[in-house]
Order: structure tokens, then C-alpha cells, then sequence
């Protein structure tokens, strides 16, 4: 919706949503691929949840991995 244009900000896109809940959702689009594929096929780690991932993932995607550990 951003790099489309049809969404100017992200409060826009959240518009009546908790603001740490959409910035936390917005995270989730930053990780790895693989991280992606792990969470979708259910095969995480029984130690990480969403919420660890969503809150200040690292941004290199080699340290997403470490940190989660696959």
C-alpha cells in the first residue's frame, strides 16, 4: 500500500489500530525468507513465537537466522 501509493503513511494504514501493533506487523515484512517459509509451514522453533520476531528484528537476515536459530 506504501509503494503503491495507495496508502500514504503507516498511521494511514493502521488507521484505528494500536500504533506499536502495526509498526510490529510492518517488521514481519523485513524478515527472511526462509524465517517466512518456517513460520507459514508451523516449523518455528517451539521457543520463538510471532511476537519475538515482530518486536525489533535485526535487519541483516543472517542474524534474524541466528536468532532464531534455523
Amino acid at each position: 500500500m506504501l509503494e503503491s501509493g495507495e496508502a500514504k503513511s503507516l498511521k494511514e494504514i493502521g488507521e484505528g489500530i494500536d500504533d506499536s501493533y502495526v509498526g510490529r506487523m510492518v517488521n514481519l515484512t523485513t524478515l527472511a525468507p526462509d524465517i517466512v517459509a518456517a513460520i507459514l509451514d508451523d516449523a518455528l522453533p517451539n521457543h520463538i513465537t510471532l511476537f519475538d520476531l515482530a518486536v525489533d528484528p535485526p535487519a541483516l537476515w543472517d542474524e534474524q537466522r541466528r536468532r532464531v536459530r534455523l
